[in-house]
């Protein structure tokens, strides 16, 4: 077979995924987040992806009282930007780790 590149056949699913034009192509990246910045109810959205970028960056003596801090602000009803649409998988404490 033949590999005709990001134009070839094989490759149109991955160029149309969400992952491929929204997380991996900095413009659809940067036009996405504006997008949940800008739309009502999607905004607790943008700002969690935010802080998750942001949580994978810091170091990691910094990780346990950031990973407290999102829960209590993203993944705790009440939470000053709960996001109720996310299942309980997402939101449940890695293997290990004691739940708050």
């Amino acid at each position: 077979g033949q590999d005709g590149g990001a134009h070839g056949g094989g490759h149109l699913g991955e160029d149309t995924s969400f992952r491929w034009q929204c997380v991996e192509q900095p413009i659809g990246k940067l036009l996405f987040q504006r997008f949940l910045e800008g739309a009502p109810g999607l905004a607790a959205a943008g700002a969690l992806w935010a802080e998750l970028e942001a949580y994978e960056r810091c170091e990691e003596a910094e990780r346990s009282a950031a990973a407290t801090a999102l829960r209590g602000r993203f993944f705790t009803p009440g939470g000053a930007e709960h996001c109720g649409f996310l299942s309980a998988a997402a939101v449940a404490p890695p293997k290990g780790e004691a739940p708050p």
